[in-house]
């Protein structure tokens, strides 16, 4: 045997027993772990919040492009962000 082929069936072994190794390991963890997870604690909580955390989000995009009157008297309306970044551009503009 010459050292060229010496070496190559090294390498060839070395890459197969890593590749082996890597399996072995995939099989361990699928039969030790993913069979025995445990099961959600309680699904009803997980989905109260959810749903809470949906609803504020929705209350938020709401109050981002929306309008709504604050404050009559005083003249305090909300107004959406996207307008409210164009007037303050425009005051701006023609302030210059």
């Amino acid at each position: 045997m010459s050292q060229s082929e010496l070496s190559t069936s090294s390498r060839l072994l070395s890459l197969v027993g890593i590749i082996g190794a890597i399996l072995a390991f995939a099989a361990i963890l699928f039969v030790a772990y993913l069979p025995s997870r445990p099961a959600p604690i309680d699904q009803a909580v997980n989905e109260e919040r959810q749903a809470k955390a949906d609803q504020a989000r929705a209350e938020g995009v709401a109050k981002l492009i929306g309008f709504e009157v604050i404050d009559a008297e005083a003249g305090t309306v909300r107004i959406p962000i996207a307008d409210a970044m164009d007037s303050t551009v425009a005051a701006y503009k023609a302030t210059k």
